[in-house]
């Protein structure tokens, strides 16, 4: 079983839908998923975090560097086209983020992407106040298909 038929799965027997939020976990070979969950649905679901581990061992800059540009290649399908906005050589993180963030109501959403040299990756959703000029952390939204096919990817990537 895939490690997206595999969350979808842990989504699936979930028997209590009230008990919001929580973190799901799944593992397959060397990746393991874990979504922190904030709501969930038929159809769709919203997360505060979802964190992707890949095979354990130091990834060098360039890797990083390279895994990044696979994943903000791949991920055309997200409400935002992705970048590689940051790569720091010294700390070995690499920073991916909407291009164009989406403009609403004085503030300015956006995915963010960090790669560390662990070899893990964290996506979030981002959401930058205009007045007050602050980021917080937003629910990111998506259809459970989406989710199926970001896990495909970040697999896919992670080489």
């Amino acid at each position: 079983m895939s490690l997206s038929q595999k969350i979808a799965a842990a989504l699936d027997s979930r028997p209590d839908i009230g008990a919001l939020p929580c973190e799901i976990s799944v593992e397959e070979g060397a990746h393991r998923l874990t979504v922190q969950l904030t709501a969930s649905g038929p159809v769709g679901l919203a997360f505060s975090r979802v964190e992707f581990a890949a095979e354990e061992g130091q990834h060098s800059p360039e890797a990083l560097r390279a895994w990044g540009d696979r994943l903000a290649s791949r991920l055309t399908y997200l409400m935002e086209p992705l970048v590689v906005l940051e790569h720091d050589p010294v700390g070995g993180e690499v920073e991916i983020r909407s291009k164009a963030p989406t403009a609403r109501a004085g503030h300015r959403s956006y995915y963010e992407i960090r790669l560390s040299p662990s070899g893990t990756l964290n996506l979030s959703r981002v959401s930058f106040d205009e007045s007050t000029r602050r980021r917080q952390p937003i629910p990111c939204q998506m259809t459970r298909e989406v989710l199926d096919r970001l896990t495909d990817d970040f697999v896919a990537t992670a080489h």
